[in-house]
């Protein structure tokens, strides 16, 4: 029998800016607080223009050299108490970047100087043994050494990041060309704050982790739709979802870092093309794994031999090890869950488990397979939200989207492959596949996330709606344009394969894999193979 479905929006703590106070900025062994930079003419003067990697160091010869330099100017006695401070203090101490100590401006707005020194680094002195919660930082929040550029973002993005609405695009422009360092820095420190937890990310680590995984991913200028700025946006969606629409209330810190991970990893070494591109032309990609879900595995596999392989980007060092074992196991699930080829049987288990759970967190945290498929929801929803998000910026992902699969096409022709449809420049009709992918896959995706919260119904499918308002229209005029349209056959074999955007269909070697669809999709969306995506 199908439980009441209780009607509710589970908001979540709002987000605080903590300005912690110079006592509990600890220096990296000394167990001591580090030097109060001096808040002079002089010392601003030299932070500005030696920039926010300025160390206390970098302060203290600042100010003998301009001491010795220019001795008719007056001497600052807070610069003299700063000397005598770093003269007690150990190297490690000095060694800090000044972006990471508090001082009090009275700026606190977002981009703001009290803004940035908000995010420290805490450590616990009281065990040297490596390994043990004494030797590594004590707080989940995640601070970084070398953090994205935050002088080039306006307040107001800052402030949108938690929204829907929020614009990749411009955050890509902003932080020239680094958008997924941000926005994985931003998710991780907006939901690991508290400080009873015992899930630790040492920042060091957590930069080195963000600034890795970006550079393991094509940039917009060689691959045009599944490079860093596309997976800035699926990690900031995945953060709009949990703090705008509620879903953090389902999830525990584990999950939620789970979650926030493999969206940032979830295309990493993306080359623009499909699974049945790889398994068609036989690359080392296709052979490693056996042609099921080859680029999913081959992301998730990469995510972890980076960790493995250079232990500076290995955030997980720090965790229990329960923690790491079972973060890493929800990180592979949630990943190859983004595979569209499992597209329709994983709505379908949803769609049975909500009838069974209702939306009370309480409920689903009953059930392991349960959180299991939300967790696989959450972020395949997430990638292919683009449909749901307002039309200017739907409209350039689309486009984006087309594009590659143009470039595909014309590899394709070259190597003598049939040419995936969508994929021709010359006969594609795309704003068709558009209407199809938008009623078909998208929107009962998300009227499924609306049953779980409700207000994903006033925001997700009010926008989903009306850009399929407009593809209609568009498809109208497509259709008018090819009115006459010359039959051209199909190549056997021909199979569909659907992520992010866009119905795509793609050789397929597999024969009747479209047997478990209902059949009313069967006519939309023929043959979807277990091993394809795009």
């Amino acid at each position: 029998m199908r439980r009441a479905m209780q009607r509710f929006h589970t908001e979540p703590a709002p987000l605080k800016l903590r300005k912690p106070t110079l006592h509990s900025v600890r220096s990296m062994g000394a167990g001591q607080n580090a030097p109060t930079i001096p808040d002079t003419d002089g010392v601003n003067d030299m932070l500005q223009e030696a920039g926010q990697n300025a160390t206390l160091m970098d302060v203290a010869r600042g100010i003998l050299d301009r001491l010795v330099e220019r001795p008719e100017l007056e001497v600052q006695v807070e610069e003299i108490l700063f000397l005598k401070e770093c003269l007690g203090s150990n190297l490690e101490t000095l060694a800090m970047p000044c972006m990471l100590l508090q001082r009090d401006t009275g700026d606190v707005t977002p981009g703001g100087y009290d803004f940035l020194m908000t995010y420290t680094k805490q450590v616990n002195t009281s065990s040297s043994c490596p390994g043990t919660p004494g030797s590594r930082s004590r707080t989940p929040s995640v601070a970084f050494t070398r953090p994205p550029s935050w002088e080039s973002l306006k307040s107001s993005m800052l402030e949108d990041f938690d929204k829907w609405d929020f614009d990749s695009f411009e955050l890509a422009d902003a932080t020239k060309g680094n958008p997924l360092h941000f926005a994985g820095w931003k998710a991780l420190d907006a939901f690991l704050t508290d400080q009873t937890s015992d899930i630790f990310l040492e920042m060091e680590k957590t930069t080195r982790f963000l600034e890795a995984v970006e550079d393991m991913y094509a940039k917009q200028g060689s691959v045009l739709y599944h490079n860093n700025v596309h997976a800035a946006d699926v990690t900031q969606c995945v953060h709009a979802l949990l703090s705008q629409f509620g879903f953090a209330a389902y999830f525990d810190q584990l999950s939620i870092l789970a979650l926030i991970l493999g969206a940032a990893v979830h295309d990493m070494g993306h080359d623009g093309r499909t699974n049945s591109f790889h398994v068609n032309t036989c690359d080392e990609i296709a052979l490693t794994y056996n042609d099921i879900s080859v680029l999913e595995n081959m992301h998730i596999s990469k995510t972890f031999k980076l960790m493995h392989s250079d232990p500076s980007t290995n955030i997980l060092d720090g965790l229990k090890t329960d923690h790491r074992t079972r973060l890493r196991k929800e990180m592979v699930e949630v990943v190859l869950g983004t595979d569209m080829s499992s597209h329709f049987s994983s709505v379908a288990d949803f769609k049975t488990l909500i009838e069974k759970l209702g939306n009370d967190p309480r409920e689903w945290h009953c059930e392991a397979k349960a959180m299991s498929a939300l967790r696989v929801m959450v972020l395949h929803a997430m990638d292919i939200s683009n449909p749901a998000k307002v039309l200017h910026i739907s409209d350039k992902w689309s486009d984006l989207l087309r594009q590659e699969f143009f470039l595909q096409g014309d590899e394709e022709k070259r190597l003598g492959l049939p040419i995936s449809p969508l994929c021709d420049r010359e006969t594609v009709r795309f704003a068709s596949s558009q209407v199809g992918f938008f009623t078909i896959i998208v929107q009962p995706t998300f009227a499924l996330m609306a049953e779980l919260q409700h207000p994903v119904k006033d925001v997700l499918l009010a926008h989903l709606q009306s850009n399929t308002e407009t593809w209609e229209a568009r498809k109208r005029k497509e259709s008018a344009d090819h009115s006459s349209p010359q039959a051209s056959a199909q190549p056997a074999g021909v199979s569909r394969s659907d992520r992010s955007g866009s119905v795509c269909r793609t050789a397929s070697r597999q024969e009747g894999s479209n047997n478990s669809l209902p059949s009313e999709l069967r006519t939309v969306l023929p043959g979807v193979s277990s091993s394809r995506r795009w």
